[in-house]
């Protein structure tokens, strides 16, 4: 069977959307990501930006992203929005970052130095739990915790 079929059924994304990574997106990514979608109540972008999704980057990148490492596409970068604009405020922050944690990722990163406006990225790595995620900031192009952007 391919890797195509077996994916979850989802009820806000096409697999369009995820181009072609998609027969290598992790299913349980795929599956938290629509459960995001609907907890939101409010699109979610998938960024478009080169490495958003899936990439290339050898055996010594342990990136969520890489292919190479994982053999499958564990992570992924999108802009979310709230009553349909993107979000900008720490409290907007907090409303996905608590929907991020609800919906049971293990990586969650937020960053404010995007456009067209602050940009998500979440995962499901295997060395955290979701009761205990990687979690992390970006401002300014500086790495920091997440507890930075929130309010």
């Amino acid at each position: 069977m391919s890797k195509i079929l077996s994916k979850p059924k989802l009820k806000h994304f096409a697999p369009s959307e995820f181009g072609a990574w998609y027969p290598l997106m992790n299913s349980e990514l795929l599956q938290k990501l629509d459960a995001l979608r609907e907890e939101l109540g409010s699109p979610i972008h998938v960024s478009p930006v080169n490495g958003a999704l899936g990439r290339h980057g050898g055996s010594g990148d342990h990136s969520q992203h890489n292919v190479d490492m994982w053999g499958e596409v564990r992570a992924i970068d999108v802009f979310p929005t709230l009553n349909g604009e993107y979000i900008t405020t720490a409290q907007q922050r907090q409303t996905v970052y608590d929907a991020a944690r609800k919906v049971g990722f293990t990586g969650i990163g937020l960053y404010t130095d995007t456009q067209p406006g602050n940009m998500l990225h979440v995962d499901v790595r295997t060395d955290k739990t979701e009761s205990q995620p990687a979690l992390w900031s970006r401002v300014g192009g500086d790495y920091m915790g997440i507890g930075e952007v929130l309010a």
